[in-house]
């Protein structure tokens, strides 16, 4: 059995997909992606692997996981679920420099637009952990994992939060979508 999910391996993809194969008792191998677009793209080579995705997933065109499970309901089968607690959130802020960008993941933009009272300019990426190597790189915010954070005098966390996280379990049938659903 083969389960693809995000990667790299810090991700509570990652993570999740670990705690379903040991709940399970499964003899599986995790395949991690750069994105989930990646693994939507691709699921007509995938045939009867799964698939393990969260359901607060938002792409970055802003397609939600709801938006996904019904363009693609006649290549994914929902098999099962599974409910872990992420890695603590935590928004970031560098205090040594003038730039108004902010990173996140496009499931969390929400989450940061409520937490930042400055006006700054949102760039989403495609995991927690891309958009904490991007504010390394020179943003003023970010909403990433705090397992991945490393506090130096110029940057603070100014908020943290915790949440439980409900994940979809799919079959990939694979086959190509009906043309009306393509087209949708």
């Amino acid at each position: 059995m083969i389960i693809h999910t995000l990667g790299p391996a810090e991700t509570d993809s990652y993570q999740a997909a670990v705690t379903y194969i040991r709940k399970q008792h499964l003899d599986a191998q995790i395949k991690l992606h750069p994105s989930f677009e990646d693994i939507y793209q691709h699921l007509d080579q995938l045939t009867d692997n799964y698939l393990i995705v969260p359901a607060a997933f938002k792409n970055q065109q802003g397609d939600s996981w709801g938006d996904l499970h019904y363009r693609y309901i006649k290549q994914l089968q929902l098999v099962d679920s599974l409910v872990t607690n992420l890695a603590s959130l935590v928004l970031l802020q560098r205090t040594d420099t003038s730039s108004c960008v902010a990173y996140t993941h496009a499931a969390t933009q929400e989450l940061l637009l409520e937490s930042v009272n400055e006006k700054v300019t949102i760039v989403t990426v495609p995991s927690k952990y891309e958009a904490y190597q991007r504010f390394i790189d020179g943003g003023r915010f970010t909403l990433t994992s705090k397992k991945f954070v490393r506090l130096t005098s110029k940057i603070q966390i100014k908020e943290e939060y915790t949440a439980k996280m409900l994940w979809g379990i799919y079959r990939i049938r694979g086959g190509i979508r009906d043309e009306k659903i393509a087209a949708s």
